[in-house]
């Protein structure tokens, strides 16, 4: 597959298509082929709405008009040609219209280098015509194991009636762009596997990997994983989806492999695409580039404390976080470690990391005098997890002696973010000791067991007691 940003520069890994001119959009190819070997390639544009010029028409509503023109050249013949007039969908006025239309051509060819040519002309501008020409390669063998490219996807469906997005029962609207910005938080792609019936005609079976990895190192990403069992067929279609909120910003692969029942590697393809999270700080991945001189983190020279402070990190990291810190403390380099750990703070504070860090070791400190268990440090406790990374409760009701129940406190936030009215139970189970347990909370995301009353009543009594409830529903 190959993406590139027409008529402007968007990413840094496009081409610029024109100089000067209004017209923006995207085009990618990507090519396929059929059981039958008949391979094709499909042209993917999309435009901003915003860039062209519209025209009120007599339904009292705007819209714009592009002139395109395709064209496939095999040496010195024309192979193909097509020049249509591509419409915009109407709108109710002619500017702010935050939009990209897309259009998508698909044209049977066979396995050859060909040259593609495409213009776009604005009917409706006086802005010179935009060309952009690059290089289309089709190797596509009769027996051989292939993938198809991959196909990013904006939104599917399943088909209802055969139109040119139509492909393998679903429409699929591409994605015309290998940029993904923060409100962007899913990322669905296509692709096809040819002929694993006889590549694999002995297992029958294979392995089939989707992840996304780092792009500078090539370290697949746990939390961006999906494995599955195939059975040879003449033609796999594919259609997977990733949730990407969490996904840094950084640079990435997505990647599809192929292995054998041995948990070899086969085959792989792999699509380059750009990620900028919520968060404005460096990529985890790139913490290389990070420069600790002068900063607060250069005052920490001892493994024992960095290692320490990093395991502190631990409440309020996301899963992907986790990871990384992980395999920072296994390599056990210093320099590294500093540089994470700077990279952590400038994500949750730009211009004082320092300052966030302090706040947050102040609260370490103090959850972990207050919350200690045994020989489980404070932090690492229910309790002093869910101060470090939701903050001291509004209410918290403690009660240590009931005829009724165990131990319990009753945590109270009036609001979370977009939640209001949550609520954390945690339990003493063993009362020798300050073993509180979250037991039951209705925060997204948390503990939510149906039967977690029934961890809170003493065995050797039933009742559940009113004075649970009570402080349940009506937390002081």
């Amino acid at each position: 597959m190959k993406i590139k940003l027409l008529f402007f520069l968007f990413l840094s890994c496009s081409v610029l298509f024109c100089r000067s001119q209004s017209l923006k959009g995207f085009l990618y190819t990507a090519n396929f082929n059929t059981p039958n070997e008949q391979s094709y390639i499909e042209i993917y544009l999309s435009f901003e709405a915003n860039s062209i010029q519209l025209i009120k028409g007599d339904s009292k509503k705007y819209q714009g008009k592009l002139d395109v023109y395709i064209e496939l050249n095999k040496e010195e013949s024309l192979i193909y040609n097509n020049h249509y007039t591509l419409e915009s969908p109407y709108f109710d006025d002619s500017i702010f219209n935050n939009l990209l239309f897309i259009d998508q051509q698909r044209i049977a060819i066979p396995n050859g280098e060909y040259f593609l040519t495409i213009k776009v002309k604005d009917n409706n501008s006086t802005n010179d015509m935009l060309e952009h020409s690059q290089k289309i390669i089709i190797d596509f063998k009769e027996d051989e194991l292939a993938f198809s490219d991959i196909q990013l996807i904006e939104k599917y469906s399943k088909t209802k009636i055969e139109n040119k997005l139509s492909k393998s029962g679903y429409d699929l609207i591409p994605y015309t762009s290998n940029f993904f910005p923060p409100y962007q938080n899913n990322l669905s792609f296509y692709f096809e596997i040819y002929n694993t019936h006889k590549y694999f005609s002995s297992s029958k079976r294979y392995l089939l990997n989707t992840y996304i990895e780092t792009f500078e190192t090539n370290v697949a990403l746990f939390d961006f994983t999906k494995s599955k069992r195939m059975n040879i067929i003449d033609l796999q279609t594919n259609l997977y989806t990733f949730p990407i909120e969490k996904l840094p910003t950084g640079n990435y692969n997505l990647v599809c492999e192929i292995k054998d029942t041995n948990n070899n590697s086969v085959l792989k393809k792999k699509l380059f695409f750009q990620r900028s999270g919520k968060r404005h700080d460096k990529s985890i991945n790139d913490i290389s580039s990070v420069d600790i001189a002068g900063t607060f983190v250069e005052k920490i020279t001892k493994i024992d404390s960095i290692l320490l402070f990093i395991s502190y990190l631990y409440p309020i990291s996301s899963s992907l976080e986790i990871t990384f810190a992980d395999n920072q403390k296994k390599y056990n380099n210093l320099l590294l470690m500093q540089k994470y750990f700077l990279n952590f703070w400038k994500g949750r504070n730009l211009y004082q990391p320092d300052k966030e860090w302090e706040k947050y070791l102040a609260a370490v400190k103090s959850v972990n005098k207050e919350f200690k268990n045994a020989n489980i440090a404070g932090y690492r406790t229910d309790r002093g997890r869910v101060f470090l990374q939701y903050g001291a409760p509004n209410s918290r009701h403690k009660v240590d002696n009931s005829s009724a129940n165990l131990p319990y406190e009753i945590w109270h936030y009036y609001k979370l973010e977009h939640q209001s009215d949550r609520k954390f139970v945690f339990v003493n189970e063993h009362l020798g000791i300050q073993d509180y347990r979250l037991t039951y909370s209705n925060v997204e995301g948390e503990v939510s067991s149906q039967e977690w009353n029934d961890k809170l009543k003493q065995s050797d009594n039933p009742t559940f007691g009113d004075d649970f409830i009570n402080n349940y529903i009506n937390p002081r």
